[in-house]
């Protein structure tokens, strides 16, 4: 009796989770591309290979007003320690990146060739989205949404329903193909998981919005006191 009663709780699950369009979800979710908010965002990117493992976080604010979209380094933290990764950290300390859709402003205060240079690149259509910095954010993920191939409910947890999906090169520049894995809470993508492989390197990102809220005060992005380098 205990069995048949679990066995029909499963089924109705089944039947409740398959009433889910996930790529109506996903559709949905794309909303975030032009709604105001502000999150802390935590990157973390995990690199294999058969002679070493590599690791760096990124700790952010990501703050979104109108068109533009605020970039704000609070940390950067890596494993194993090399000259890169060093670099890296000073490059990336009180840096700030201002996007407006095709452009993006990178400002690296702490390196000491910028003095009140602020760096003007292109933006990328894939992910990463940005040149030099390989990170993705979950806004950065929501503008994939469109590219995604095999779309499928893999559950719910919690608030969350929990979609999985493919993306193919160029949309994902480090690899031919990624599986990717997202969270999405009251149409909010809150995490992600992108597993790649680029030749033996195993690579896997995971990204994630904390304290997402939509009560953002009109944000000051000028560039005042800067001068713009082109570097694309």
């Amino acid at each position: 009796m205990k069995r048949t009663l679990v066995l029909i709780l499963a089924l109705l699950l089944t039947c409740c989770s398959s009433n889910v369009n996930p790529k109506l979800v996903l559709k949905k979710s794309e909303a975030i591309l032009h709604e105001n908010f502000e999150a802390k965002a935590v990157f973390v990117m995990t690199l294999k290979t058969p002679k070493f493992v590599d690791r760096t976080v990124y700790t952010m604010k990501v703050i979104r007003f109108g068109n533009e979209t605020k970039i704000a380094f609070l940390n950067y933290s890596f494993s194993p320690k090399t000259p890169v990764h060093e670099r890296m950290k000073i490059a990336l300390k009180d840096a700030w990146i201002i996007d407006d859709g095709s452009h993006f402003y990178l400002y690296t205060p702490h390196l000491k060739y910028v003095g009140d240079k602020v760096g003007l690149y292109g933006v990328a259509e894939g992910i990463p989205r940005y040149t030099y910095l390989p990170f993705v954010t979950c806004l950065d993920v929501a503008r994939t949404f469109d590219k995604a191939e095999n779309v499928r409910l893999v559950g719910e947890e919690g608030k969350c329903y929990v979609i999985s999906y493919e993306l193919s090169y160029p949309t994902v520049r480090f690899s031919d193909r990624a599986k990717v894995k997202v969270w999405i809470s009251d149409y909010v993508p809150v995490k992600a998981e992108i597993d790649a492989k680029y030749h033996d390197t195993e690579i896997r990102m995971v990204t994630t919005f904390e304290n997402f809220t939509t009560n953002v005060i009109k944000v000051n992005f000028s560039l005042r006191g800067l001068t713009v380098m082109k570097r694309y």
